[in-house]
């Protein structure tokens, strides 16, 4: 293994530049159901056959655990129609499986990821969704007489997972493999044990909110909350200056508007409304619809019009 220090554009301009993924990296996206966390997974996959004239061709797996055969059609569909499945390998154990059968899939997603790695290939892992996995090892464990642990959970679900997630990389050969795991809560809930488990093992988290979504903040995501613990090594400079700029003042606004969300404007100090006025220019900007990825070079442009208005550089 190496270090992680090259990029992997996702096209959203939330993630590549305020929580930037590396290749090699595991980042994690947690969210409530229903909030758009396979579909932050499915821009990624298509922005790579977009971004493989530049930074060469990529494999992408998404391995689906458990999901109905509706939904894999879906996704089909949506990669066909974007034209990701001559890159793309699509390792399905539908809901109807034997539950064996979903329990080991994962294992076979990455057991082809580490063929193309060690070939030098970069490869990019979609896991959807490891609550699903962890539930049918669950049912597994207690058929089986394993003692159960914390949510009748057995004790080596913490290993399961790390062996699982332990296998992405940025390998010595040049190839590697990123994975990006997917974990559905219930109520926004990203403290419940395999959540816990999961971000512990992962490089970061990207976290999805129902209330951002209900507000149409598309991708939904929860700036304040998420985390990338890899952040600017996997940046280019300008994009790392432009990215910790809008960070400081993005948070800085999401806590403010918490607190005067129901205040009447005319009755802010300057200074408030001018941190309100800049916040909403900002929010506006990351709004992003889906398949519709920006490059780096648009997103520095859509950031540098604010920048200049808003002084961050």
């Amino acid at each position: 293994r190496t270090a992680v220090c090259r990029p992997l554009l996702t096209g959203i301009a939330g993630i590549d530049l305020i929580y930037p993924i590396g290749k090699g990296q595991r980042q994690l996206i947690i969210g409530d159901k229903k909030t758009g966390k396979t579909q932050i997974a499915l821009d990624t996959i298509v922005n790579q056959g977009r971004v493989a004239k530049e930074n060469g061709k990529m494999v992408c797996i998404y391995i689906a655990v458990g999901k109905t055969k509706k939904e894999i059609k879906s996704i089909y569909n949506e990669l066909l129609k974007k034209n990701a499945l001559s890159y793309t390998i699509m390792v399905v154990a539908t809901n109807d499986n034997k539950t064996p059968v979903i329990s080991l899939i994962p294992y076979v997603g990455m057991s082809i990821a580490e063929e193309y790695m060690e070939k030098g290939q970069d490869v990019l892992v979609v896991i959807d969704d490891l609550k699903k996995h962890a539930e049918v090892y669950r049912e597994i464990s207690l058929v089986s007489n394993k003692t159960p642990g914390r949510e009748a959970y057995p004790a080596d679900i913490f290993f399961l997972h790390s062996r699982l997630l332990e296998k992405g990389c940025q390998h010595k050969c040049g190839g590697s493999i990123t994975i990006l795991p997917i974990v559905e809560t219930k109520g926004g809930d990203i403290t419940d044990y395999i959540s816990t488990n999961i971000i512990s093992i992962t490089d970061g988290q990207i976290v999805l909110s129902e209330k951002q979504f209900k507000k149409g903040q598309i991708p939904a995501i929860n700036y304040g909350v998420s985390v990338s613990r890899l952040g600017g090594a996997v940046q280019t400079e300008d994009m790392k200056k432009l990215g910790s700029g809008i960070r400081r003042e993005l948070l800085s606004y999401l806590e403010t508007k918490e607190v005067y969300e129901l205040a009447n404007m005319d009755e802010m100090s300057p200074e408030l409304r001018e941190k309100m006025r800049k916040g909403k220019l900002i929010e506006q900007a990351l709004r992003q619809n889906k398949f519709s990825p920006l490059s780096q070079e648009e997103i520095k442009e859509r950031f540098k019009m604010l920048g200049e208005d808003a002084k961050w550089e």
